[in-house]
Formats: structure tokens, sequence, C-alpha cells
């Protein structure tokens, strides 16, 4: 039994080693999975804000909700989360970055948009 713990282990330690030089690039996509996840409904909320407004208020508000909100979104979680990500060590980096994905997967079943 302890072999079997030693081997698999081992080969947590080594995935989580191949995917650590790629840890801001897997965080990179969860975030703008989760960002794609969510950005209609995003949209539909600030369009009820602002419905009624003038039409160029409705365009300066559309380019900096999608824009410059969900870019710095990006911008600024990104780093966060591939921190988040190392918080438990490469040898769970694996499981977490397979974890964060099924979650991701749920989530988009759930909203029907798989």
């Amino acid at each position: 039994m302890d072999s079997v713990l030693a081997m698999f282990s081992s080969l947590a330690l080594s995935f989580g080693q191949w995917l650590r030089p790629y840890l801001y690039d897997i965080a990179l996509l969860l975030v703008v999975c989760l960002v794609s996840l969510y950005a209609n409904d995003i949209i539909k909320v600030t369009k009820r804000f602002v419905a009624r407004r003038h039409f160029f208020v409705r365009v300066a508000v559309f380019v900096l909700v999608t824009g410059f909100g969900f870019g710095l979104l990006v911008v600024f979680v990104t780093p966060l989360l591939s921190q988040l990500l190392m918080l438990f060590g490469t040898q769970w980096l694996g499981t977490m970055a397979i974890a964060a994905f099924t979650i991701l997967g749920v989530i988009a079943d759930k909203k029907n948009q798989l």
C-alpha cells in the first residue's frame, strides 16, 4: 500500500513540476473562462442600468465595462490566482488545476453554455 501511495505522490510531484512553468498561462485561462461564463450576466445588468440613457452614455458605459472592466479584471486577478494555485505546493498543482477546470465545466453546464 505504501508503494502505491509513493508512486501516486511521485506522479503528482512530476506532473506539478511539469505544469509549474505554465502556471501563469493556466491562471490566465481560468480567469478568462470565468469571465466568459459571467460576461453575459454582467452585460445584462449594465444594459438595465443604462437602458434609458443617451446613446453616447450607453456606448461609453459598454466600452468601460467590457473593454476596461473585463481587461483590468483579467490583468489583476491572474497573478492572484497563480499564487492561489501554488498555495498547496507543487505536488498538488496538477490536482488543483484539474479541479479548477472541472468546477468551471460544472458551472458552464449549469449555465447551459456547453
